[in-house]
């Protein structure tokens, strides 16, 4: 991407880079195109390395531009993290809590349309963001902006014109950023122009290039409570406000009000589902069941796969869902990889990774008196304290997403009179032990803790829990292979706002996913897919 991005496909952390950043958060990405003709296949225009949301995306564009595409997932279904799972009658979503769909082109809602998906899921709106509840005050949100605006002003009346200001400048990065949407397609020289008028055209977001969430909400109230509430949904961006990058902050949380929260009727599967049988209608192949152990290079451009069963299928181009470092120093492998791409994966933080519980109740949704589908549950008023703990094995002192499906979807996730709840928090993948036995023990007690944060919430759960299964940033390594069971990929901070790009430095290999642009989460992963597909049928037509 001119001369801003390194071989390694990693900025550096100029002024410009961080804006850029935020106009690959808008949708879109960065990384410019390559160029030029690969050698013949014998086998597929394109292997997908992995079914998450990125890989499924790239392969129904891929397909739909009328290449030949396979995608090969080493797990028995699609989806990664937006998958299913039943036990005992109850189904439980693996991560997916809500997805965003926000406007115009390359938005996830316009994506699922392009590729012909979006006829083949069913979209619920959550009526409510989150509720969120501290010890000492309680919260929510709608994820509707007239609703949540007029709801924050009569909480906090006095602050009334500075919500509606916030708002304002929410709009305004979200306006600024959109306006560089296609800049990730562009030739060399206008991406240069583009940095270069940045100050006069996208002078917001170039404001807070560096700005903490909490340096922005000290700058535009007063009130520690309102401060503290607007704050609340760092849980689903990664670190607390005293670290996390404000421009991603204002084009999510605009995103989410402006234009709503989405669960799929059906479970997160029927998502993943459908992008296969869309791929499947357009010539394309799925492989279950596959692993692939290499990605193959031959005069420093990809050459195809290889499988754990010692199969070798060959591509002109191969788009990795998998996380960059497993791309890169295990599939690829360093001998092919430059050493300063090797060196930048390594001075990266990655995000947390996660915890939690999956419950199947044995009582109706209207039981415990809410009608929530998302609470947050904070143990503490102090967020830094509060991601410590976690991080430390003190779940009760930090906080608990409760998600009830059932609340959104009763008839899909679990039997008539039953009900079905995930709670959430976050981890360290090094806290967790080797031994096995001590291993099942801290499980065992992390699942204890977050139940009895989420009580609180839902008084006499325990007593009402027919199914109950745990899950650790090891079970996420395990499932999804994805680094240190990381699901949200590299910490969004304004020290690491760029993530890698998704074209890399080896011809023909592109990356997909949460740990490449625009950013985690499921609808994000689509549109990383997304980009990467535009990326690719542009080479092909250069």
């Amino acid at each position: 991407m001119g001369e801003i991005v390194s071989s390694v496909g990693v900025a550096s952390p100029t002024s410009s880079a961080l804006l850029i950043a935020v106009a690959c958060l808008a949708l879109a990405g960065c990384g410019g195109a390559g160029a030029g003709e690969g050698a013949a296949s014998d086998d597929y225009d394109v292997i997908v390395v992995g079914a998450g949301m990125g890989g499924l995306s790239a392969a129904t564009h891929l397909a739909a531009g009328g290449m030949r595409v396979l995608v090969l997932e080493q797990h028995d279904e699609v989806g990664g993290l937006a998958s299913s799972f039943e036990r005992a009658g109850f189904v439980f979503d693996t991560a997916l809590h809500e997805m965003s769909i926000g406007s115009g082109e390359g938005s996830p809602g316009a994506i699922l349309e392009e590729c012909g998906v979006a006829g083949k899921i069913e979209l619920l709106r959550v009526p409510r963001l989150y509720r969120a509840v501290y010890p000492d005050m309680e919260f929510e949100i709608h994820a509707d902006a007239d609703t949540a605006l007029a709801d924050l002003c009569r909480q906090w009346p006095g602050e009334c014109d500075n919500i509606h200001a916030f708002y304002a400048e929410m709009t305004q990065v979200h306006e600024e950023v959109a306006e560089l949407r296609t800049l990730y397609r562009a030739a060399p020289f206008a991406v240069k122009l583009a940095l270069l008028l940045a100050p006069l055209r996208q002078p917001t977001v170039f404001r807070y290039r560096e700005a903490t969430v909490e340096e922005l909400l000290d700058e535009h109230f007063d009130d520690p409570e309102l401060k503290r509430a607007l704050g609340s949904f760092w849980p689903y961006y990664g670190p607390p406000p005293s670290r996390l990058f404000a421009p991603m902050y204002m084009l999510a949380t605009h995103t989410y009000m402006a234009y709503g929260a989405y669960q799929i009727k059906g479970t997160a599967q029927a998502l993943s589902d459908a992008y296969r049988e869309r791929i499947e209608e357009l010539g394309g192949q799925v492989r279950t069941s596959t692993l692939v152990v290499s990605i193959d290079v031959a005069d420093e451009r990809v050459a195809g796969v290889t499988t754990a069963a010692g199969e070798r299928l060959t591509s002109r181009y191969v788009v990795s869902n998998a996380d960059p470092y497993q791309t890169y120093l295990e599939l690829v492998g360093e001998p092919h990889v430059p050493d300063d791409v090797v060196e930048q994966l390594g001075s990266l933080e990655p995000a947390s990774s996660v915890v939690g519980v999956y419950l199947g109740l044995d009582v109706e949704p209207s039981f415990f008196g809410v009608d929530d589908y998302e609470i947050i549950r904070f143990a503490d008023t102090d967020a830094d304290r509060m991601n410590r703990a976690m991080l430390e094995g003190r779940w009760r002192d930090g906080w608990v997403t409760i998600t009830y499906y059932s609340n959104l979807d009763p008839e899909s996730y679990a039997p008539p009179g039953k009900s079905v709840v995930v709670l959430n928090a976050y981890s360290d993948y090094d806290w967790w032990p080797d031994d096995p036995a001590e291993y099942e023990a801290v499980k065992r007690d992390m699942m204890d803790q977050l139940i009895d944060l989420a009580a609180h919430e839902l008084p006499g759960l325990r007593e009402h829990i027919e199914v109950e299964i745990g899950m650790t940033p090891r079970t996420v390594a395990q499932y999804t292979l994805q680094h240190r069971g990381v699901p949200y990929g590299f910490a969004s901070t304004p020290e690491q706002p760029m993530r890698v790009s998704t074209k890399t430095p080896i011809d023909g290999l592109y990356l997909a996913g949460s740990w490449t642009f625009p950013f985690h989460g499921v609808s994000m992963a689509q549109v990383s897919g997304y980009k990467a597909a535009q990326l690719i049928l542009d080479e092909e037509r250069d």
